[in-house]
């Protein structure tokens, strides 16, 4: 489809953010993004980067060839910080804001984060593991002014996936060290939950769903 595409044989390219990404069709005059907010949405601190980052690929794709190229977005929310620095072309200040939310927030890159990920075919065995290593981590959590925080157990944001039941527990600390008390507390008490529920800890996870 692709090949037919750069072959000009089709006029219209459909597709999911796959088509934002290393492609070079010199003939692509006009871009059009359908409902930009929805990722927005994600339940992820790193939307707002992404959701610009996606666009801006997207529209990357108009006018590489020798006519102009024009971008589309709709959107519902035109003022929000991501649309609008795209439209201004304002990369520098949206980095900076950005950067200002998330220190306000201690999300990373001013903190560390840790996710463990739980799933199982039972959803009742998959919570009651979930909410155990929470309970061991809890009890193993540095005191309160090292700044670490426990976030959860609670339903991954894709929280069925392949008939399987997920749960997230998020760790949030200035650094690796201080985080390390509770991991080894979840590790030792892997041996002890129902060999059908699966769990995987993330180190600095690239997306939280």
């Amino acid at each position: 489809m692709l090949s037919s595409f750069a072959r000009r044989e089709l006029d219209v390219l459909v597709g999911t953010q796959m088509i934002a990404k290393g492609h070079d069709f010199p003939g692509v005059t006009l871009v059009c993004v359908i409902l930009a907010d929805t990722s927005l949405a994600i339940p992820d601190f790193r939307a707002a980067e992404r959701t610009l980052q996606l666009l801006m690929q997207v529209g990357g794709r108009a006018g590489r060839g020798g006519d102009p190229g024009r971008v589309m977005v709709q959107t519902y929310n035109p003022e929000s910080q991501p649309i609008s620095c795209l439209l201004s072309h304002d990369f520098e200040g949206f980095s900076r804001r950005e950067l200002e939310r998330r220190r306000a927030l201690a999300y990373p890159p001013f903190s560390r984060l840790i996710a463990s990920r739980i799933e199982g075919a039972d959803p009742r065995r998959t919570a009651e593991a979930a909410r155990q290593l929470a309970s061991r981590m809890a009890r193993h959590l540095p005191p309160a002014s090292h700044g670490v925080r426990l976030l959860g157990p609670a339903p991954a944001p894709l929280s069925r996936i392949k008939n399987r039941t997920r749960w997230q527990i998020l760790l949030k600390g200035p650094t690796h060290d201080a985080l390390s008390a509770p991991v080894r507390a979840v590790e030792e008490h892997l041996p002890a939950l129902a060999r059908s529920v699966k769990v995987a800890i993330d180190v600095d996870p690239g997306a939280l769903l």
